[in-house]
């Protein structure tokens, strides 16, 4: 039996240094960054498995890559919103490894 894989679309824009990924799928604030294409995939599969509890190796990803113009106040409210989506699943994470399972 095969694997079942979900596809993910990670929507890159180029920012200095470091590329912003949004993924469009996760409603809770799906961003983060990597400093170079290759790194996406598995920066992305790592977001899903962090805030979908599924696993990385499940994960595939379609890129669309953006060489946008800079940063404006936008993107940057869609990163402090991905950040805390991040911050609320690795408490909820952490909260459900700690409490015991009757």
């Amino acid at each position: 039996m095969a694997a079942v894989t979900t596809t993910y679309t990670a929507v890159c824009e180029r920012e200095g240094d470091w590329w912003v990924v949004t993924v469009p799928e996760l409603a809770s604030g799906g961003v983060t960054q990597a400093r170079t294409l290759d790194e996406v995939p598995a920066t992305v599969a790592d977001l899903v498995a962090l805030m979908t509890d599924a696993d990385p190796s499940s994960v595939e990803v379609n890129m669309k890559v953006h060489a946008g113009p800079g940063l404006d106040p936008s993107k940057l409210a869609l990163i402090a919103i991905g950040l805390v989506g991040i911050g609320v699943a690795i408490a909820r994470r952490v909260i459900r490894s700690l409490t015991p399972v009757p």
